[in-house]
């Protein structure tokens, strides 16, 4: 099937939208059967509209007939991602019937494979019940820094990038028996990060360690991976004029070319403040595509539009 330049366009995006069911009119309905989306990202809470507390998932059975939904209305298999990290990264809350899911710094307090392969089947089974084939994890970040952002959001796993590497495994592995992605994140490594990169720049350039590559570097000698998520951070050793998203340096230098990475590259959301407060909305769209970035996810939570 031959595709129009903007329905290749649309392939490259995975967006979020609002509602927790969609009938005929919704503008997501209009994204995926006209301008051909790759995909979309669910969220449970709204953030976007203070006054609404629902995003899209607010229970078990009405998330799964969400998803089913989507799915029928689309001609061709789209991404069904969710950011399911745990603990403070949640979207499939206990309170709404899921099974528990501790962060991924809860499990590594225990350093335990079998831990830890214990409670990310659990994450895995969960999601593929629900429909979801893609999470938008683990978080492969090294715990550089406990005063980083990452880090007192208990989403880094070890201080070790091996250890960190090797747990990371087990959770693809659980994922990959249940049919569902992943996404190594947030490359090429924010777990220095002292700034939040949702609220605005944060560099890395005097914090950040060499070692924070390792477990990308085990990870692709050792795993199928799906995809790498890029960061909004800036390291000025790296590239000194563009934050990793918006860098050629970073996602053709650093990860394809030296790394040897062939696979899917998708960044950040490009609506969080490291970007939309720092550059107009087409320098950061051009930088990005030229960076060799091949999915952009809109969360479209942030910021609705």
């Amino acid at each position: 099937m031959s595709l129009s330049l903007k329905q290749q366009i649309g392939q490259m995006l995975i967006t979020g939208f609002k509602g927790l069911k969609i009938k005929p009119g919704d503008p997501i309905v209009r994204d995926i059967q006209e301008f051909n989306i790759g995909g979309v990202i669910l969220y449970d809470e709204e953030v976007s509209d203070p006054n609404e507390q629902w995003r899209n998932i607010q229970t078990q059975e009405q998330t799964a007939g969400l998803i089913q939904s989507i799915n029928e209305i689309s001609e061709e298999k789209l991404f069904i991602a969710v950011d399911q990290e745990g603990g403070h990264v949640n979207r499939l809350k206990e309170d709404y019937g899921f099974p528990p899911c501790p962060s991924w710094h809860e499990i590594g307090l225990f350093n335990n494979i079998n831990k830890t392969r214990e409670s990310v089947k659990v994450v895995a089974k969960t999601l593929n019940k629900a429909g979801f084939n893609l999470n938008l994890a683990p978080v492969v970040d090294v715990h550089t820094n406990g005063e980083a952002y990452i880090s007192k959001m208990e989403r880094c796993f070890n201080s070790n990038p091996n250890t960190v590497a090797e747990h990371a495994s087990v959770f693809i592995e659980a994922h990959h028996e249940q049919g569902v992605l992943c996404s190594l994140k947030h490359f090429p490594g924010s777990g220095s990060a002292a700034a939040d990169t949702h609220e605005g720049f944060a560099d890395i350039t005097d914090t950040w360690s060499v070692d924070e590559l390792v477990p990308y570097k085990v990870l692709l000698d050792k795993c199928n991976i799906d995809m790498i998520l890029t960061t909004h951070c800036f390291h000025s050793g790296i590239d000194p004029d563009w934050p990793a998203s918006m860098s050629a340096k970073t996602v053709h230098g650093l990860l394809r070319s030296e790394l040897g990475y062939d696979g899917v590259v998708i960044c950040d959301d490009p609506m969080m403040g490291a970007i939309a407060k720092n550059y107009s909305f087409e320098t950061a769209m051009e930088q990005i595509i030229n960076a060799g970035v091949d999915l952009l996810c809109f969360g479209n939570n942030l910021v609705y539009d």
